[in-house]
């Protein structure tokens, strides 16, 4: 503030000056100076106007700086008060929480030297009590070992009471079968009698008997030779020799609807697998009906569950289209009927596989064993493939009729 008082005197006084030296250059001289030093004598002086001027402003903006800062120091001032003012009321608001704090200290020591008394007479307590437990566990194993005696007595007690009331019953039941064992002996007496006048007719019986065995025996050994007679040879082959159990188709063959059916257990070629049928004495499997086609399904399905170990596709039949194609014809001479195609879906197609280099086709059919029995369309069975890959095979035959044979 000193300095700024200075300046303004400085500044006021400069401005006088410049006032009055042209009034009084002006007032001694008007007359000699020319024209022209007048004009110079004006611009001076309005340049000295603006000087004052300048100066002015610049005073201006001085104080208004110093005006700011001096508001900034003040509001400063301010702040720093409020805030001792709030650093005051918590260091109080400390200071009454400290004093509680002491005061909870004090009470805490007090109940631990509380708890410490009664710690000591929790301990003498315990104490006593394991010195009854003691005691009273030493009672318990007396009076356990007594208890136990007493059970002991009392078990003996009753088995002697059970022993004493069977040997009563035994006496009488000996009793009772000492008079039952007389009449006994009187009657065996009379079957004796009886059995003496019965084994002489049974010896009688016996050697009619003998006499009869001997004439069976005649008569077995004349018909064990007439069974055994090589006329009678082909039988025996449809026999179980030990339990003379005979059925009508060889072993390994299954009957059906008195025709004989045999599922191979290798796979060949369809025209090597008929010559095999044929030498068996029939062909490949022909499907007369709907039962057939069940029948000879279901063969294939076992086939596959019961030998898992076997890669197993499918099984000819006997229905081929090698004379032309799409008329299928069964082994036995006979077009398929419409109403007897089990076909599985889109086969027919005669697809020709890479490897055929023959170019032949697919002219003869297998049945494919279903995933499942029973379900929907599972007999829909069918599929023309290449005659030349090999596959497993259903031959039939027909049953021995054995009506004649007695």
């Amino acid at each position: 503030m000193i300095h700024t008082e200075n300046i303004l005197v400085s500044l006021s006084s400069v401005a006088e000056n410049s006032d009055e030296e042209p009034a009084k250059v002006t007032t001694e001289v008007e007359d000699e100076i020319p024209r022209e030093e007048k004009q110079n004598n004006f611009m001076k002086t309005l340049r000295s106007m603006w000087q004052v001027l300048l100066a002015g402003i610049l005073i201006a903006l001085f104080l208004g700086s110093i005006v700011g800062v001096l508001t900034a120091q003040i509001t400063q001032e301010q702040r720093l008060r409020a805030e001792r003012q709030h650093m005051a009321s918590n260091t109080k608001q400390l200071q009454m929480k400290i004093s509680e704090l002491e005061q909870l200290l004090n009470s805490t020591r007090q109940n631990f030297t509380l708890l410490g008394s009664e710690y000591g007479q929790l301990k003498l307590l315990v104490n006593a009590t394991q010195h009854n437990l003691t005691l009273l566990s030493a009672e318990n194993a007396q009076l356990s070992l007594l208890l136990q005696e007493k059970i002991r007595l009392q078990v003996e007690n009753t088995e002697l009471n059970m022993i004493l009331n069977s040997t009563l019953d035994n006496c009488e039941l000996l009793e009772e079968e000492n008079r039952q064992l007389d009449l006994l002996l009187n009657e065996s007496l009379d079957i004796i009698n009886t059995v003496s006048a019965e084994s002489k007719q049974l010896h009688l019986l016996l050697h009619d008997e003998q006499q009869t065995s001997n004439q069976l025996e005649a008569k077995n050994q004349h018909q064990h030779s007439i069974l055994f007679s090589d006329k009678l040879s082909f039988l025996w082959r449809l026999c179980d020799k030990d339990t003379l159990q005979c059925s009508r188709c060889l072993p390994g063959w299954v009957e059906h609807a008195s025709r004989c059916f045999f599922m191979s257990q290798t796979p060949e070629k369809w025209q090597k697998a008929r010559r095999i049928c044929m030498d068996m004495g029939g062909d490949l499997a022909v499907v007369l009906n709907a039962e057939d086609q069940e029948f000879l399904t279901n063969m294939t399905f076992e086939f596959v569950q019961q030998h898992p170990q076997i890669h197993f596709l499918s099984a000819w039949i006997g229905l081929q289209d090698m004379v032309k194609e799409g008329v299928y014809i069964w082994v036995n001479g006979k077009t398929a009927r419409k109403d007897v195609k089990y076909w599985r879906p889109l086969e027919p197609n005669n697809a020709i596989p890479f490897w055929d280099k023959d170019r032949a086709g697919q002219d003869c059919v297998a049945i494919v064993p279903p995933s499942h029995v029973g379900q929907e369309n599972w007999l829909n069975s069918w599929d023309d493939i290449i005659c030349g890959g090999k596959r497993h095979y259903l031959c039939e035959s027909t049953a021995l009729i054995l009506s004649g044979l007695t």
